[in-house]
């Protein structure tokens, strides 16, 4: 399929402009998400404006995808709307598109499509497991203010405020929405609960029904924070430890993985036009689709073996 210049030129400029507006967008919503995690808003970043882009996302943000991809921005830490990650998305896929066919096959186009949708949720679900990481190697620290604030004679919602204040990000920002919730009159156990939906770890599952048992049963809270801040602290070396050993394996496997894409692409280099003509049988494609779907099992098996389980 011959993509004439002048479409693929308008398009790159579409991509172009939106890209400097999406950069903006992080750059704006990066500082504004700054100024409202003192009100437990993460994922304020888009503040009710009355613009095309503010209706757009708001519509957007009716919808079930559009709930779905708000969450993931929002526990991912992205400060970015789902208005301008949607057409990002729809931008790049029309870009793949209309380039791999024109410089390929329309099959390369079509196949390139499915791998920017799955790069760009990649993406997310990449950045939600980093900053739940970094959640859970804060629990300890965590879990030491808290007792301190305890054993001081603070009720919890004044301890989980004052988490809030002492440690970094992602538990001042999650910690600042917790003590938000409470503070307009949600219960504990359903405040925490949203805690745990938001960075789900048996670590952090422990530490909330410690907190919940003992506000419920008026037992010693400060003896029983203090006997898990010693199994947290383990916990987390084993953590590092696991991913330390299995991080090896995972790169071989995406560099087997690259290396194929590599060499498919390189064919093309030495001789212009063998994957055009390879897409363009029918036992090509055959071939060309075999390929990919082996190439997408081993990044599936690989990511199900070192997965980690939080």
């Amino acid at each position: 399929m011959a993509v004439p210049y002048p479409v693929i030129l308008c398009v790159l400029a579409v991509v172009l402009g939106f890209a400097v507006f999406g950069l903006r967008d992080i750059v704006g919503g990066a500082d504004q998400r700054r100024r409202l995690s003192a009100r437990g808003t993460l994922g304020g970043v888009v503040d009710g404006g009355h613009g095309l882009h503010d209706r757009l996302d708001a519509r957007l943000r009716r919808t079930a995808v559009g709930r779905r991809v708000a969450r993931q921005l929002s526990t991912a830490g992205v400060p970015v709307r789902v208005s301008t990650f949607v057409i990002g998305l729809v931008l790049a896929v029309l870009l793949a598109i209309l380039v791999m066919s024109w410089v390929f096959a329309p099959l390369f186009g079509f196949i390139s499509a499915g791998l920017v949708v799955v790069g760009f949720f990649g993406y997310l679900r990449r950045e939600e497991g980093r900053r739940r990481e970094e959640f859970i190697a804060q629990l300890p620290e965590l879990t030491r203010v808290l007792t301190n604030a305890t054993a001081a004679g603070l009720v919890i919602r004044t301890a989980i405020e004052m988490a809030a204040e002492e440690l970094e990000e992602p538990a001042r920002t999650e910690l600042t929405r917790t003590a938000e919730a409470l503070r307009v009159g949600q219960p504990l156990d359903e405040a925490l609960r949203e805690l745990s939906d938001r960075m789900p770890s048996r670590e952090l599952a422990v530490l909330v029904s410690t907190l919940v048992v003992a506000s419920r049963s008026g037992g010693s809270l400060v003896t029983a924070l203090r006997n898990i801040v010693d199994a947290l602290e383990q916990r987390k070396e084993t953590r590092r430890e696991v991913r330390t050993i299995v991080g090896g394996s995972v790169v071989s496997a995406y560099s087997v993985v690259g290396m194929g894409l590599v060499s498919m692409f390189g064919m093309n280099f030495v001789e212009p036009g063998v994957l055009g003509r390879m897409a363009s049988s029918l036992l090509g494609q055959v071939l060309l689709i075999v390929a990919f779907l082996l190439l997408t099992v081993g990044v599936v098996l690989t990511r199900m073996l070192s997965r980690i389980e939080p």
